[in-house]
Order: C-alpha cells, then sequence, then structure tokens
C-alpha cells in the first residue's frame, strides 16, 4: 500500500510539473507575438517617422531672422532651402527628393546644384514638401513600407 501512495504523489508532482510549463510556454508564447508586434510597427513606419524628424530638425536648426528657411529648387526638383552664412559667405543646405531617396546637399549660393550631386540619407517612396498661405511648411513623405506622415512646421522667422 505505501509504495501506490508514493506513485500517486509522483504522478500528482509530474503533472502539476506538466501544467506549470505550459503556462510558461504559454506565456512566453504571447510575449513573442507582442514583441513581434511591436517590432513590425516600428519597422513599417520607420522612414516616414525619420524622414519627418530629420527635417523638422533641420527647419529648427536653420530658422532664425532673415528667411534662412524657404522652398526652392534643385534642377528642376522641389526642395527645402536652408540658407546660413559664414565669413559674409552665403552656404545652402537643400533637402530634396530624388531617385528613391531624401537627399542633402550642402554648397555655397554659387553653386550650380544637381539633383546626383546630393548625399543619400534615407530611402523613401516619395517626399514632398510645400509652403502653405498660412506661412507654415509642409512635410509629407510615404515610407518604404507604404506609410504615410505629414506634419506642419511653424517658422519662426517669419
Amino acid at each position: 500500500m505505501r509504495r501506490y501512495i508514493h506513485t500517486a504523489d509522483a504522478v500528482f508532482a509530474l503533472v502539476l510539473f506538466g501544467a506549470f510549463a505550459l503556462a510558461m510556454l504559454m506565456v512566453l508564447m504571447t510575449g513573442a507575438q507582442a514583441y513581434q508586434g511591436i517590432k513590425d510597427t516600428v519597422e513599417n513606419h520607420y522612414s516616414e517617422d525619420t524622414c519627418l524628424s530629420y527635417i523638422s530638425m533641420k527647419v529648427r536648426h536653420y530658422d532664425s531672422a532673415g528667411g534662412a528657411v524657404y522652398i526652392g529648387d534643385v534642377g528642376g526638383v522641389p526642395a527645402l532651402m536652408l540658407r546660413e552664412e559664414y565669413d559674409g559667405v552665403g552656404y545652402i543646405t537643400a533637402v530634396y527628393f530624388h531617385d528613391g531617396f531624401v537627399k542633402e546637399l550642402y554648397a555655397d549660393e554659387s553653386f550650380e546644384f544637381t539633383p546626383e550631386a546630393g548625399l543619400e540619407i534615407l530611402a523613401v517612396e516619395s517626399l514632398d514638401v510645400e509652403l502653405t498661405d498660412d506661412g507654415l511648411i509642409s512635410v509629407s513623405c510615404v515610407g518604404t513600407g507604404g506609410g504615410r506622415a505629414s506634419a506642419y512646421l511653424s517658422l519662426r522667422s517669419v
């Protein structure tokens, strides 16, 4: 009879261990699915969010008295033009979309800008930068994942 009691105790302990292991496996699987969902969301919105942040920070950096931020073009491509002056010489940073990339070109004002000359910053599907009637800069970007993000930037120097 004593042997039967030990067997029942062992079976109970084994069932309890199995239930605990199954519960841990379910918690781990739920956590992995949640992590995968968050990772997919971040990857899908990376390029458009990064694009908006990059352009917003550039505008804030160059926004000063004298209209240092304006919309122009680089070889016929619409561009955000950011002007600054060092030792009496004007320099332009142009941020624009060309061949699937947000590009940046920095040179003095006398330089003849061409779209191919810019440095590739970020791969995106499209980038639109416009000046609205209200004096705001409208920035709209479609990322590589197809997501769209947009923002309106108010210039302090206007």
